[in-house]
């Protein structure tokens, strides 16, 4: 099994990623947590189109990282030389890796450069299970070049890491869906999971909002640091979804989410 997900990782990455978005998209449709306004198909052709742009960009991305990791995998590394498993490196690395993305996750909102290329993800004014790849191609890649002398120094074995990239996208799917919950089945699963009401209270319009709940497998931190907020359940399907600005149409083009970072929400509408 494990020879099979490492030979064929990338190939289960594009099926877990686009197949698992498909699943959820019908999902929403039978039961949806929201009701858009207006018709989505746009929105959805941009969001999927600049999914399937960041995945060859990403893909390209972790071939190299692969062939350095078997490249500088060696006795120095921190697994070889405490002889952890891959049970354990496994376990340690899903939350080595959500404790880097939160605080990567608060810096992109905290630095003006940086926000400008993550509010590409919050100015779509819906969220749904399409939202969870709406990113500029250049997040993924500050994200990589920051995680990526870790992984190295840690030298979790490939197939780890593919099981922990295939658990992040899984996780990504569920709690950017537009799916509904019963509302003690929530309460109780945000504890260990970021539910879709959990990740929703991030993509807010209103800023004490959107600077909230910035884990998106497992809330732990967002609890430890006291940035989890929460709305009544039966207010959040009201919650106007965005940022204030960029909320036209056009907006959601390709070509705009693309060039959304050189420009100011003024010279965009």
């Amino acid at each position: 099994m494990a020879d099979y997900i490492q030979n064929n990782y990338y190939e289960l990455q594009f099926a877990i990623i686009f197949g698992g978005m498909f699943v959820f998209f019908i999902l929403e449709g039978f039961i949806p947590r929201r009701n858009p306004s207006q018709n989505q198909t746009g929105r959805w052709f941009n969001n999927i189109g600049l999914a399937f742009f960041n995945h060859f960009i990403v893909l390209f991305y972790s071939i190299g990282l692969g062939f350095v990791i078997q490249k500088l995998h060696s006795d120095t590394t921190l697994v070889r030389h405490f002889q952890i498993s891959d049970i354990n490196i496994f376990i340690f690395l899903v939350f080595l890796m959500e404790f880097i993305t939160y605080w990567l996750h608060r810096a992109f909102h905290k630095f003006p450069l940086l926000w400008k290329i993550h509010a590409v993800h919050h100015s779509d004014i819906e969220i749904d299970v399409t939202t969870g790849h709406r990113h500029h191609p250049l997040e993924p890649m500050i994200n990589g070049l920051i995680a990526t002398p870790l992984i190295i120094f840690l030298g979790a074995p490939v197939i780890v890491i593919a099981m922990v990239n295939i658990l992040h996208a899984a996780i990504a799917h569920f709690s950017h869906s537009n799916i509904v919950l019963p509302k003690r089945l929530d309460s109780y699963l945000r504890k260990f999971i970021a539910t879709p009401d959990f990740h929703r209270m991030h993509h807010s319009s209103q800023r004490k909002y959107t600077d909230s709940n910035f884990c998106v497998m497992f809330p732990i931190f967002d609890y430890v640091f006291g940035t989890a907020t929460r709305l009544p359940y039966n207010e959040l399907p009201e919650m106007e979804i965005g940022l204030e600005y960029f909320r036209e149409p056009k907006n959601n083009r390709l070509d705009q989410l693309l060039l959304m970072p050189l420009l100011s929400e003024k010279s965009i509408n």
